[in-house]
């Protein structure tokens, strides 16, 4: 049972969605954010019954001063969850000083959210983890501009795993897939694309060859949800809807879709093995089972 959740990067995406989703489970909700925010803005971002505190990542060891003053207590079932991440609107500038900051920090909230008496930490990676990790084995060139952040993100899993060791507090990895919004008002190049692939306006379609997999913000709600509720201790799970397309290919059988026409999948095992984007185990130990797919997640 989750009687109460924290959410770092609350005002994010999927902070923003998870909180909602949370809430509506009559659970306890405190986000965290770096942006000051009205109490109009609250409640019109989170709507009711949700909490929200400007803290900085970097200042989250005041978290527990702040709650304090709050009259929060996060009580034997609290579930902390962390997505902040700073930087991650510059990915593309090689800048590894502030990706790395972001290790630091990430390891700071596991002691922060054990010292207040969280139940379990649930952290955020990405599913650029999963391509820097192949490249990496397979020991051939990593060409993603986001190199850097997967990096970064690579290394804060393996500290946030032994931190969460030497605390003693549980600890469950998960990647994230390119998470998408059901109006598809945030997200950048996809959603855009997206959008114009509905209204059958002209669209430039990418290059690269990099696979590519999606989650609605509702589904990756609900894994999350899933994930505080039923997650395994050192667990790693990946959110996504398991269906790996080159990102071109992905957006000429949305197109398919759009028209009522077949979607004809392929088999990309010669570009990248598809055991990375397994949502088995998530699956195995939650009970998670996806509402949408990656066609049909988008509002009407």
């Amino acid at each position: 049972m989750i009687e109460k959740a924290i959410i770092t990067g609350g005002a994010g995406l999927v902070g923003q969605s998870l909180a909602r989703y949370l809430a509506k489970q009559n659970i306890d909700v405190l986000c965290l954010g770096r942006k000051q925010l009205s109490t109009e803005d609250i409640k019109k971002i989170f709507g009711n019954g949700i909490s929200y505190l400007k803290l900085d990542l970097k200042n989250i060891d005041d978290l527990e001063n702040k709650i304090e003053k709050l009259n929060w207590i996060p009580g034997n079932n609290c579930i902390f969850y962390h997505f902040a991440w700073s930087g991650v609107d510059r990915l593309t500038d090689g800048n590894i000083e502030d990706q790395l900051k972001n290790v630091a920090f990430s390891a700071d909230a596991i002691k922060v959210a054990k010292k207040i008496g969280c139940l379990k930490f649930v952290n955020s990676g990405t599913i650029e983890e999963t391509y820097a990790d192949w490249h990496l084995i397979k020991k051939s060139k990593y060409n993603s501009s986001q190199a850097n952040y997967a990096m970064a993100k690579l290394a804060a899993r393996d500290m946030c795993k032994m931190v969460a060791y030497l605390e003693k507090i549980n600890y469950i990895h998960t990647r994230l897939s390119v998470p998408l919004s059901p109006d598809l008002s945030k997200g950048g190049y996809v959603p855009q694309t997206l959008k114009k692939i509905i209204s059958q306006d002209e669209y430039v379609a990418p290059e690269n060859e990099q696979l590519f997999d999606i989650v609605s913000t509702e589904d990756a709600s609900l894994a999350y949800y899933k994930i505080g509720l039923k997650g395994l201790n050192n667990s790693d799970y990946y959110i996504g809807y398991g269906k790996p397309i080159v990102l071109k290919d992905y957006f000429s059988q949305f197109e398919n879709y759009i028209k009522g026409l077949p979607i004809i999948e392929k088999d990309y095992s010669d570009i990248f093995s598809s055991d990375f984007f397994k949502t088995d185990l998530l699956q195995k130990d939650t009970d998670f089972e996806p509402k949408f797919n990656q066609y049909n997640f988008f509002e009407k």
